[in-house]
């Protein structure tokens, strides 16, 4: 998202904990991209969240074995791919 706005942004900390994340923004300390549902278990009094438009994503699934797969994988499967139709 950023490269298509132009720019490429300075990197200082990494982290995959959402709780972290917002501690760092809330310091002051940058900004952060970060998942709806996530703020939705938790969002840090002193953050602000600003809805960006959605990018396309490409859902994978790997799965063992060749086909046919065991009925709840292939009800997964068709569930993935029903929402991704659907969400499109």
């Amino acid at each position: 998202m950023c490269e298509r706005a132009g720019f490429s942004p300075r990197l200082a900390y990494t982290t995959d904990d959402m709780v972290v994340m917002q501690s760092l923004v809330a310091a002051g300390m940058g900004v952060t991209t970060i998942p709806g549902l996530a703020l939705r278990a938790h969002q840090h009094p002193a953050i602000t969240a600003t809805p960006l438009p959605t990018p396309s994503r490409r859902i994978y699934a790997a799965t063992y074995g060749e086909p046919p797969d065991p009925p709840a994988t292939a009800a997964l499967l068709d569930a993935l791919t029903h929402a991704a139709t659907v969400l499109r």
